[in-house]
Formats: structure tokens, sequence, C-alpha cells
């Protein structure tokens, strides 16, 4: 069965697209949804190859996508559906939920939880909301927490001056950085000059401590443990 949908008539109530790949937990996954009288199956899938033509053809409210349904790759079509989507699958699905999480997959649940907890995360991820149990939650957080976003003003720079704030980042002076870069020194003072522009900072200890709290350089490899100390950023 590729695609069912239902014929009633037109209600308030929240209509939901079931992808499912084995029938039997379809078919429990559509028994739960159906005791809230405010949640309507209006299709079924049993694949993600029709999933965004139904999509288009029913425009439920939410669909809800088993995870055992999709494969590598799979990722960029959930997030090019025009509809908020409810992952559910197995709790140590979690790892791999927080991966998949994006402002189209908003949610998850597990199979074993009832029909109220899956029906008011449907209901919340319809509306815009998220929905996610405490240990998918505590992964995503420490995923961000681990890599956060790179703030938009770092992709202002070349990679030549991305090149200079790593080395400046390192304790290099104007003059190392030159020979690490086999260039001119006058070339590395033009590459700060506009990397501190861009980054709107007045010197160097200002866009290091500005990289480090963005995450887009990390504390150093040892490299003046032979020195005995790690020197602050110098001209």
């Amino acid at each position: 069965m590729a695609f069912e949908r239902e014929h009633r008539t037109a209600g308030p109530e929240t209509e939901v697209l079931l992808a499912e790949q084995w029938p039997l937990n379809r078919a429990e996954t559509r028994r739960k949804l159906e005791q809230d009288p405010a949640l309507r199956v209006s299709a079924e899938v049993e694949s993600l190859v029709s999933l965004r033509g139904v999509v288009r053809a029913v425009s439920p409210s939410a669909v809800v996508v088993a995870v055992d349904l999709l494969g590598s790759g799979d990722e960029a079509a959930l997030a090019e559906l025009a509809v908020p989507v409810l992952l559910i699958g197995e709790q140590d699905d979690g790892d791999r939920v927080a991966r998949l999480l994006s402002p189209r997959v908003r949610g998850f649940v597990c199979r074993s939880d009832g029909a109220p907890e899956l029906a008011g995360a449907v209901r919340a991820v319809a509306a815009g909301h998220a929905s996610l149990p405490p240990a998918v939650a505590g992964k995503l957080l420490d995923t961000l927490v681990r890599n956060p976003p790179r703030p938009a003003v770092f992709d202002q720079l070349t990679q030549r001056e991305q090149d200079v704030l790593q080395y400046i980042s390192q304790g290099l002076t104007t003059a190392e950085i030159a020979a690490e870069m086999v260039v001119q020194t006058s070339t590395i003072k033009s590459h700060i000059y506009h990397l501190l522009q861009k980054l709107r900072v007045r010197d160097r200890t200002q866009a290091v401590a500005l990289a480090y709290r963005s995450g887009i350089v990390h504390v150093p490899a040892p490299r003046f443990a032979d020195r005995g100390d790690v020197p602050l950023p110098s001209v």
C-alpha cells in the first residue's frame, strides 16, 4: 500500500500524514493517533519516495515519520518538506534523532509512549513548536555546546585572513606568521588590519577572544612548551 487517503468531511481536526514502512507499526501508530478526536490521519505512505507528492496532495498539518524508514542521506528529503515533521522510533534512536533535527524536523516520540504523549507531540510540532524527550534534548544540548554555531561575521574573512587568525591565536608575532606563510610582513599586517575591521574589534587580543568564544579556534597544541610559557598575542 503505497498511498492511502481518508475521505471524510473536512473539519477542525489536525490532519496527520503517517509515513511507516511496516504495516503493524503503522497500524499501532494510527490507533494511538485516532484516540484523540482532534487528530485525523488523512493519508499513509510506506516509503519516502512517495512522501513529498502525498504531502502536496493532502496538505497535512504534520507528518509522522518512522526513524527506521530513513536511510543514509534522507535528512535532506525531510528538510525539503513543506510541513513540520515528528519522528517516531525506539529509545536507542536518540543519537540519530539529535542529528536529524532541523527547522523542519521538530520532534521525536518513542514507540513505547502512550497515545496522549504521541498526540501532544503531534499538536506541538503542527503548531511550530518542538517536542523532545529529555534524553534527546540533552544530546542536542551536548552537541551545541561541543560545536557552537559559527557566527556569520567569520564568514566575511578570506581563507588567508582565517589562517592569520589561527596563527595569532597561537601567539605568533607578525614576523613569525610571515615566515610560516612565506610572505612579506607587510602582507600579514594588511591581513590583520582587514580581519580586525571585519570582526569589529580593536586589536589582536579581542579578535582571539572572540574566536575562542565562538569555537572558531581552539586551545593550541603546546607549541611553546619548550619556552616554558604560552605568550599573549603580540605585534
